[in-house]
């Protein structure tokens, strides 16, 4: 069982025919970007800009544009250009839903047939998240986090799942990018640590629910509120708004 760790962007990208492509480095480029959260939802994305800072035509940007839309991470308006996709409330429901799903069921193939190298590999990705919770930097923290999550994944052998997955972890970038409040915290290398003493132990059940519950744990820090009604809005002014 490989211990190494390739993205569903890098993966999908080496499926592609023929040699790395200049809108294969631009579609890799604006979703690191994005799973960093050094781009932030709602962010333009000029056709015009990135022709120039990639030397190369509009058509060759809007490939990647439309390769990211596919995705999910850019949405592409008609007659507006695109721009870094901003998740509603009921997505991101939705996707910590799936990732639920798929990292429960992917631990159901993987506990059993890991070895002690696997095993390793594991705590060397759990250090790596302590160091960058440790410099509080958080685009370490997000990298690392969904870096665990990845290379945990990847040894259940499956690159179809690993390639789902990868999407959705970028997808909870830009939702914890639109959602976090000041005082909710990054995904808890604390739970990875648990996480990983249940893995080794072999106890595939005892996993699943972890990774359940972690999942949902960093879901609930999130502020997923619905929107306001009218009269809640009201309220929430006061009597003075109440009576506009």
């Amino acid at each position: 069982m490989s211990d190494q760790t390739t993205t569903g962007i890098d993966a999908a990208m080496a499926a592609d025919d023929g040699p790395n492509t200049v809108d294969q480095s631009i579609r890799r480029d604006i979703a690191n970007a994005i799973f960093d959260q050094r781009m932030p939802p709602g962010t333009k994305l000029s056709e015009a800009r990135l022709g120039e800072l990639y030397n190369v035509s509009r058509t060759v940007v809007r490939k990647a544009l439309f390769r990211l839309a596919s995705d999910k991470l850019v949405d592409m308006r008609p007659n507006r250009g695109a721009i870094v996709s901003r998740p509603t409330v009921a997505e991101a429901r939705e996707v910590f839903e799936a990732r639920r799903l798929i990292e429960s069921a992917m631990l159901e193939h993987s506990v059993a047939a890991m070895t002690p190298d696997n095993h390793r590999h594991l705590r060397e990705l759990v250090a790596t998240d302590i160091a960058a919770h440790d410099s509080s930097d958080r685009q370490r923290m997000i990298r690392a986090s969904g870096d665990f999550h990845r290379g945990l994944a990847a040894m259940s052998g499956n690159t179809v799942l690993c390639g789902f997955l990868d999407q959705l972890i970028g997808r909870t970038s830009l939702i914890i990018a639109m959602y976090q409040t000041y005082t909710s915290a990054a995904c808890s290398h604390h739970a990875h640590g648990e996480l990983i003493e249940i893995i080794e132990r072999g106890d595939v059940s005892g996993a699943q629910r972890t990774m359940r519950r972690h999942l949902h744990d960093c879901e609930n820090e999130l502020d997923l509120a619905d929107s306001p009604t009218d009269n809640e809005l009201a309220q929430m002014l006061g009597a003075r708004g109440a009576r506009s």
